[in-house]
C-alpha cells in the first residue's frame, strides 16, 4: 500500500511541474506559437481592412490622427522620395513594441514583416496637411510581403517577396 501512495504522490507531483512549465511557456511554446501567428495573420488581414476602408486621398492630418493616434513616426526620406510631399508618416501596426528595424524608415522593414516582428507598415505622404499617397505592407496569408499603395487615387497591389 505504500508503494502505491508513493507513486500516486510522484505521479501528482509530475504533473503539477507540467502544468507550471506549460503556463510559463517554457515548454509547450510552439503549440502557442503556431496558435498565435493563424491570429496574427487574422489581425494583419483586418487591420489591412480596415485601413483601406478608413484611409482616404485627402483626409486630414487630424482626422489621420483622430483615426489612428499619434504613435507615428516622422520619415526622414534623406531625399529618396521625389514626389512633392512636405512630410511623411510611418504606423507600424501589430508588430512587436520592443523591435527595432535595422531598414530606414522610410523603406519598407522586409525583415521585420517576413520574421513576424513587424506587423504591418502604414506610410503615409502628406501635401498641404493632406494625405496624397498611402502605402500599406504587410505578411499575407500566403507568406510573402504583400504591398498595397493609393497614389493621388490610383490604387496598385502587389507581392514583393
Amino acid at each position: 500500500m505504500r508503494n502505491k501512495n508513493g507513486y500516486l504522490i510522484i505521479f501528482g507531483l509530475l504533473v503539477v511541474v507540467l502544468v507550471i512549465l506549460f503556463a510559463t511557456d517554457i515548454i509547450g511554446s510552439p503549440f502557442r506559437l503556431q496558435e498565435t501567428q493563424s491570429t496574427n495573420i487574422n489581425e494583419v488581414t483586418n487591420t489591412v481592412e480596415k485601413i483601406k476602408n478608413e484611409v482616404k486621398i485627402g483626409l486630414t492630418m487630424n482626422e489621420m490622427k483622430e483615426l489612428y493616434g499619434s504613435n507615428y513616426i516622422v520619415v526622414n526620406d534623406n531625399g529618396d522620395l521625389e514626389n512633392g510631399n512636405d512630410e511623411h508618416w510611418k504606423y507600424r501596426l501589430l508588430g512587436d513594441a520592443n523591435y527595432k528595424p535595422s531598414s530606414a524608415d522610410h523603406e519598407i522593414d522586409e525583415e521585420g514583416i517576413l520574421s513576424g516582428k513587424a506587423g504591418v507598415e502604414l506610410f503615409i505622404g502628406w501635401k498641404d496637411e493632406k494625405i496624397t499617397l498611402f502605402t500599406i505592407s504587410y505578411l499575407g496569408t500566403d507568406k510573402h510581403i504583400h504591398f498595397y499603395s493609393n497614389v493621388h487615387g490610383n490604387v496598385e497591389e502587389s507581392i514583393i517577396k
